[in-house]
């Protein structure tokens, strides 16, 4: 069963009916929303196997240090930003993907502005809500499976 909130045409760009399900194409281009305040955190989709979610920051922006209990893949989309994890500080750019452990440490700082999108599997909301950074924030799509 498929649930997706009321949604702007800018932020799911297109559903797509198929004999598999629905495909959904997010612009990131259009959703990407820099903020003066802190970086912008935006849940683009929740289903039991993954959570995506896009982060948007402005030059000198970042997350403080904190993990999650599903393993985390980092893609750096526009920009150049600072991940640090396991005492290691990585320069990452556009083009490049981290991979993290669950339940490991990390922190994220801009160093220009910069589009991230992280995937965590799986999606923490299957395995634990205690103290999830992102809990409380709607995702643009969501999915659960029918017993």
């Amino acid at each position: 069963m498929s649930k997706t909130p009321e949604k702007p045409e800018a932020q799911v760009q297109q559903e797509i009916q198929g004999e598999a399900g629905k495909l959904i194409v997010f612009d990131v281009r259009t959703l990407s929303q820099f903020k003066e305040k802190g970086p912008s955190v935006q849940v683009l989709s929740d289903i039991e196997a993954a959570r995506i979610v896009l982060f948007t920051f402005k030059a000198g922006q970042q997350l403080q240090e904190h993990s999650t209990s599903s393993q985390i893949l980092v893609q750096a989309l526009h920009g150049h930003i600072t991940f640090t994890a396991v005492g290691n500080s990585i320069e990452a750019q556009a083009g490049m993907v981290l991979q993290l452990e669950a339940n490991v440490l990390h922190s994220v700082v801009a160093k220009t502005d910069a589009v991230m999108l992280v995937t965590m599997t799986p999606s923490p909301s299957h395995h634990s809500l205690d103290r999830e950074v992102f809990q409380n924030t709607p995702p643009l799509v969501t999915r659960t499976t029918s017993d």
